[in-house]
Order: structure tokens, then C-alpha cells, then sequence
């Protein structure tokens, strides 16, 4: 990108909004954004440029402005609880013992693996074990070839180091029976490239954390648990509306993995925790430990640091700054409730706006549908590189709206619903798995149930009062600091990786 007083070169038009209309405030040669004066990807959400060597920086120098920390809900809250809270001081004293026993257990190789290239919830958990690991620590990642390059530059900015597969098996619906032996296949295709990569590339007694079904991947698990203590983290409770001749498939198939010495589960809430024990006899229920969904204290932290730049970056995507802004992040998909948030968007257009954050481009079905809501001057969808391309930069564009609200079909506990907390924004979802463990009704946000879209947007309604919102929204603070925080979550981990049995 070129320097100011000149216009770049590049031709890429970069769109927002359900139909990609142009952001305002373009460079009129390039059709990118322009922000105090200088040319940018897209006004105020990509904050960043690129200089001589091609590096990004933030523009954290460049028309800075004064945060008015004290006026915000994250300021007015610090200043009430000034320094950590107990349970942040007493988990940081207790990990710096259990530190102690990490290291005393020596160097440890932990190969990290999932089979599929989109990421999500699961990719951000496994980030913060390599982040917060002991140094003497390796981590290998093992994922398919086409995963995705900012992901994979996380990783190893962490330290891990990158192996590539050649078979993907993305979790995609399968409909008829030719279908789901195609999908099946893929699934043996995979597991077969992961057993041989293993079997080559790593040693008897490396730990093993893999993304996979333990009702599903049994012999693959096996044979890795064989080799080497094997995890596996499970985010979501077992499907109900299934045959008890396939509950009681799942329960022999978990139970044989468990009943071996080098195998245990994590789950990543309570509710699945519960619900995966209730498949396994009484003995074998100390094997399935509780590791939740997590976020980066420190990502959330350089967010909150970032200039605030609302006016700018909703004015660039056609919204007004002084209206209610909700904001949903995560894939566009049906599990996630996305019609339903189009619906509330479409009930309440006359008071709220909102935007959905995702990684992909949404294809010609999807935007036709958008478009028959009705909400062109009240909804936009942003892509995620165009919100920023760090996590950081992603949470610091959460911070342009007022709630947060995700609609959900199935989820364990998502991850942004946890980031938007400790960035002080109320949440409404749906009381589905584990989400009512941090969403409580009228303390940290508003529950409803899955599919009722009406209850949805009534919840949203009710956030129009100030002291409401602002209310919800400390509690919401206060709860992200805690039993949710990132050390919280891998130090349970960690203990397990030294303390279970090898094969």
C-alpha cells in the first residue's frame, strides 16, 4: 500500500453488507477506505497498513484519540474493582505452584490434530495451550493442506511447528445414503493419512489431543492411545433425538476407549461433562474433566487498548454510529441461529442495526435471502480479514456495537460469546449445552429458547434501556473474570498431561 499523498494500486474493490455495497470513503483510484487522510482497507475496520517491508502494523500512532476509558463500561467497572479479582489472584498463585510441577515433569512433546480446515472455538482453545505451555514444551499442529494461513501463523508465532495433511474432512450435512458413505469415507481416508504421519513423524510416548468423535474415531484412538496419552476435548453434549440402539452403541464405544489407561476426555462446559458421564459406568466418570471454552486474556486486553473508532468504522459500512448496534460473530450457518438473527434484524430495524462478522463470503443463495428480509439499510455482514486480521483487531471491532447476541441451534459454549463479556458488552443467546453457563438471565444478558426468533428479538428490545444494558453489561465483565479465564482453562489441561497414566 502506498504512502500518503498518493493513491495505491491495487484494483481489489472491498465490499460490506449483505448485497457487498462499497464502503464509503474510498480512495478514488483503488476504492479502498480512506481514514484520517491516508488509504486504508476499509474505514476504521481494517486498522492497519502496510509499509515498506510489507509488515502490518496498527495505526495506534496514527490520529489517536483519547480512549475516555472512565466513561466506558470497561472503565467504570476497573475502577470499582481495581486490581484482579479473588478468583484471578487465587488461580494465579495456584498455577504458579502447578507451573512448578509442569516443568519438573520434563520436556514433553503434544501433538495437537484436527482433520478439517475451518476453525473455530476448538482452533482458539488449542492457541492458548501452545501460548501458555512451559517453554521446554513442544507442540507439533497437524492439520490438512488449505487451513487457514493468518490460523497457521498464530501457531507457530506461538512456537508450535506446522505439519500439513493431504485429506480434509470438513464437517459438512450429508444428505442420503450416498452421501453419508462419501462422508465416511473421508473419515477413514483421514484418519488412515493420520495414523501413518503418526506412526512416521512421532515418537512412543508423545501426547496426543485430537479433534475427533469418541463415539465415532474408535479405532483410530485407540491405536493413539496405545501409543501415548491420548485427550480428547468434546464441547458439546451427546444429540438427543437419536435411537437408545445408538446411545447404547455410543456407551460401549466410549466406555472401551476409557477403560483404557492413556485415554481421557475433557469437556468444554459442565453440561457436557454431565451428559457424557451419563453414557459411562460410575468408575470411569473421574476420566472426563472439565477444560471450558476459553479465551485470550491478552488478545482481549491489546483489544481494549486500541483506539475506539465507531463513528468511523459503522459510517464506512453504511450504519448510523448513534444507533443500537448488535453484532453476532461466527459462521454463517444454520446451527448458529443466522435466520433467526435475520429476523430480529428485521423486527427491529426501526431502533437497532446489526452486523454479522464471518470467514466466508456469503454465495448467491445466501445474499438473495438476505435480501428478501427487507434490511438493507439495518444489517451488513463483514468478513473477518475485513474486521481485522489479528484476533486483537477482531475483538477491538466487537466494540463498536452495544450487545452481542448469537441464536444458536447447537453449541457447546462459544468462545466470542465469552470474548464479548470480558469486553463488557450484554449477551443474548439461547439456553442450548453450555451457553446458559455464562449467558444468566438478567445478570450477564438474556436467555431464550433455540428457534423462537420473536423471544429472540423481545430480548434485544428489552436492551434499548440504558441502565439495562449498562447493567447486564458490568455483569457480564465480572463474570468473564474468573472461572473462565484462559489460565484457568489449560491449567486443568496441563495437570492431566502430566498426571495421566501413560500406555
Amino acid at each position: 500500500m502506498q504512502r500518503p499523498g498518493g493513491s495505491c494500486s491495487s484494483s481489489r474493490r472491498h465490499m460490506s453488507g449483505a448485497s457487498r455495497t462499497p464502503i464509503q470513503n474510498r480512495c478514488t483510484r483503488c476504492l479502498r477506505a480512506r481514514s484520517f487522510g491516508r488509504c486504508y482497507w476499509t474505514s476504521g475496520i481494517r486498522l492497519t497498513f502496510r509499509d515498506s517491508s510489507s509488515r502490518v502494523g496498527n495505526l495506534l500512532r496514527h490520529g489517536q484519540r483519547q480512549l475516555r476509558a472512565s466513561s466506558s463500561i470497561w472503565g467504570s467497572w476497573q475502577a470499582r474493582h481495581s486490581g484482579s479479582s479473588p478468583a484471578v489472584r487465587n488461580s494465579a498463585l495456584m498455577t504458579s505452584e502447578r507451573q512448578k510441577a509442569w516443568e519438573a515433569a520434563g520436556p514433553l512433546t503434544i501433538n495437537l490434530i484436527w482433520p478439517y480446515t475451518t476453525w473455530g472455538g476448538a482452533q482458539i482453545y488449542f492457541l492458548s495451550l501452545v501460548r501458555n505451555a512451559p517453554k521446554i514444551w513442544k507442540f507439533r499442529v497437524i492439520v490438512p493442506e488449505g487451513s487457514d494461513p493468518e490460523l497457521m501463523r498464530l501457531f507457530s508465532n506461538a512456537g508450535a511447528d506446522l505439519f500439513f495433511l493431504s485429506h480434509v474432512r470438513n464437517p459438512t450435512p450429508a444428505q442420503g445414503i450416498v452421501e453419508k458413505l462419501k462422508r465416511q469415507l473421508r473419515r477413514l481416508r483421514s484418519e488412515q493419512e493420520i495414523l501413518a504421519f503418526v506412526r512416521e513423524r512421532t515418537s512412543p510416548g508423545d501426547i496426543y489431543h485430537i479433534e475427533a468423535g469418541p463415539w465415532q474415531s474408535v479405532s483410530l484412538l485407540k491405536k493413539l492411545a496405545r501409543r501415548g496419552k491420548t485427550f480428547v476435548t468434546v464441547q458439546n453434549a451427546m444429540p438427543s433425538n437419536v435411537s437408545e440402539a445408538r446411545k447404547r452403541a455410543w456407551s460401549r464405544r466410549m466406555t472401551a476407549l476409557l477403560s483404557m489407561p492413556s485415554f481421557e476426555l475433557f469437556g468444554g462446559n459442565q453440561h457436557a461433562v454431565d451428559d457424557i458421564r451419563t453414557f459411562l459406568p460410575a468408575e470411569l466418570h473421574k476420566k472426563v474433566t472439565i477444560s471450558r471454552a476459553t479465551f485470550s486474556r491478552t488478545d482481549v486486553n491489546e483489544a481494549l487498548a486500541m483506539p475506539l473508532r465507531r463513528e468511523q468504522v459503522l459510517s464506512g459500512l453504511g450504519l448510523r454510529p448513534e444507533k443500537l448496534t448488535v453484532i453476532a460473530v461466527g459462521q454463517f450457518i444454520d446451527r448458529k441461529g443466522r435466520w433467526d438473527f435475520l429476523e430480529a434484524a428485521k423486527l427491529l430495524k426501526d431502533t437497532f442495526q446489526f452486523i454479522w462478522v464471518g470467514p466466508t463470503h456469503l454465495d448467491a443463495g445466501e445474499a438473495a435471502r438476505v435480501k428478501d428480509y427487507g434490511v438493507a439499510g439495518s444489517f451488513r455482514y463483514v468478513l473477518s480479514e475485513d474486521a481485522g486480521r489479528s484476533r486483537a483487531e477482531i475483538l477491538a471491532f466487537f466494540r463498536n456495537a452495544d450487545i452481542f447476541a448469537l441464536p444458536s441451534y447447537w453449541e457447546g459454549l462459544p468462545v466470542s460469546i465469552l470474548e464479548a463479556m470480558a469486553l463488557g458488552l450484554p449477551i443474548v443467546s439461547t439456553r442450548i449445552n453450555g451457553i446458559p453457563e455464562a449467558v444468566v438471565n438478567d445478570t450477564t444478558g438474556f436467555i431464550v429458547e433455540a428457534g423462537d426468533a420473536p423471544a429472540f428479538a423481545a430480548a434485544i428490545k428489552k436492551l434499548e434501556d440504558a441502565p439495562t444494558r449498562k447493567r447486564l453489561a458490568e455483569g457480564a465483565l465480572a463474570a468473564a473474570t474468573g472461572e473462565f479465564e484462559e489460565i484457568v482453562s489449560v491449567s486443568n489441561v496441563f495437570d492431566r498431561y502430566i498426571n495421566a497414566e501413560a500406555p
